[in-house]
């Protein structure tokens, strides 16, 4: 029997370890609009020139989640299906991804399909895939698979440290005048994900070592409830290695990976920023 691992692009994943005869994965990409120029959410966007168009436009950008379409065509595979979508409180994937499960069970009523709301995006997205994968090959059935990674999602947090507030500008969500500052200065913006999948802000930090140790010390006060973490950096490999060797000598015996952003969350993180799943 062969199982189909499905996510939209927020996961910032192209392939997975587990990958196999047994268990294939297919990611769906989100659309950014910035002014008219459209960025497809897959292997072959330039990060690079999409943020540099967003940086430049005065206007708020655009994201558009795949459509039911996008999630039935994945989903009509043979063989048993988990998705996963980025935080219902960010975007509409997760409902176009369950409408379409509904349109599929009209005609295939025995199909198995579950959708896990991850309620958050990017590296703890990777956390959930991940333990998803381990879970196919314990041979466990869909329906217990579906419900021990709903109790993964809301065990695991997100974090993240934004240097740029571009978009946050452009939404009305910061002064234009107080973020250009701030950018200016060098101050990060370091923030946690809430229960219900939204962003919460817990402070600021000026300069990189700073941030480093502030949002260090925030994943220590949340906690670790397992012993990987995984970092997604837009554009910032340095730093993430410097947050890698800050958490390791934080806690004992845990591994760290690090990943680049994929189109969205490189929207979302801004150029330079770090989302880290644990």
């Amino acid at each position: 029997m062969n199982w189909h691992i499905v996510s939209d692009s927020s996961c910032d994943l192209f392939s997975l370890p587990c990958e196999g005869a047994d268990i294939d994965f297919f990611t769906i990409p989100f659309i950014i609009r910035v002014g008219d120029q459209e960025y497809i959410d897959d292997e072959h966007i330039s990060v690079e020139e999409m943020l540099t168009a967003n940086e430049n436009h005065r206007e708020m950008a655009k994201t558009a989640c795949p459509g039911p379409q996008a999630w039935l065509d994945a989903f009509s595979e043979p063989g048993p299906v988990l998705a996963f979508t980025i935080s219902g409180a960010l975007s509409g994937s997760y409902n176009s991804a369950c409408t379409a499960r509904d349109m599929l069970l009209e005609t295939e009523p025995d199909k198995e399909i579950a959708i896990i709301d991850t309620h958050a995006t990017g590296p703890e997205t990777v956390l959930i895939i991940r333990r998803a994968c381990r879970l196919i090959q314990e041979g466990l059935p869909l329906a217990r698979i579906a419900e021990l990674l709903r109790e993964e999602a809301a065990r695991t947090h997100i974090a993240f440290a934004l240097s740029s507030y571009h978009n946050l500008i452009k939404a009305g969500r910061v002064n234009r005048l107080i973020g250009l500052i701030a950018g200016h200065l060098g101050f990060w913006g370091i923030g946690m994900g809430d229960d219900n999948g939204e962003i919460v802000i817990r402070g600021k930090a000026r300069g990189l070592k700073h941030m480093i140790r502030f949002l260090a010390e925030e994943i220590r006060k949340t906690g670790l409830a397992g012993k990987e973490i995984v970092i997604s950096h837009c554009m910032n490999p340095e730093a993430a290695q410097m947050l890698r060797d800050q958490l390791c000598s934080l806690f004992e015996h845990i591994t760290v990976d690090i990943l680049p952003t994929r189109g969205l969350d490189s929207f979302y993180a801004e150029r330079h920023g770090l989302i880290v799943g644990f």
